[in-house]
């Protein structure tokens, strides 16, 4: 069995080959993604675990990452070595956490 997560992974094409498995699922043809993967769940009997992410939180990273684009291109204008791997760092740092929130753990 497949946990939503690793369903969400693959293409439409393959998460229809997998609902035709089930007689309960009808209408696969015109099935979205998101509803292909709900449909699957719901035949296995799995729990339906909404993924959500923390908008506040996301917009208010992305604001930081402004700001920190905002010192880089100052560090680059100045010739500051030092500040621009520091400011660099942070923008890795920010992205990753907004890539987390978004549940795209990479």
């Amino acid at each position: 069995m497949s946990s939503r997560g690793e369903l969400e992974k693959l293409t439409a094409i393959k998460l229809r080959e997998i609902a035709k498995e089930y007689e309960q699922i009808t209408g696969t043809s015109g099935m979205k993604k998101d509803a292909l993967v709900v449909a699957i769940l719901e035949a296995r009997g799995e729990p339906l675990v909404e993924v959500t992410k923390d908008e506040q939180t996301v917009a208010q990273i992305k604001k930081q990452i402004r700001e920190a684009l905002k010192q880089r291109d100052g560090a680059l204008e100045e010739k500051d070595g030092k500040k621009l791997a520091s400011v660099r760092k942070t923008l890795k740092r920010l992205k990753r956490q907004t890539r987390m929130l978004a549940g795209n753990k990479k």
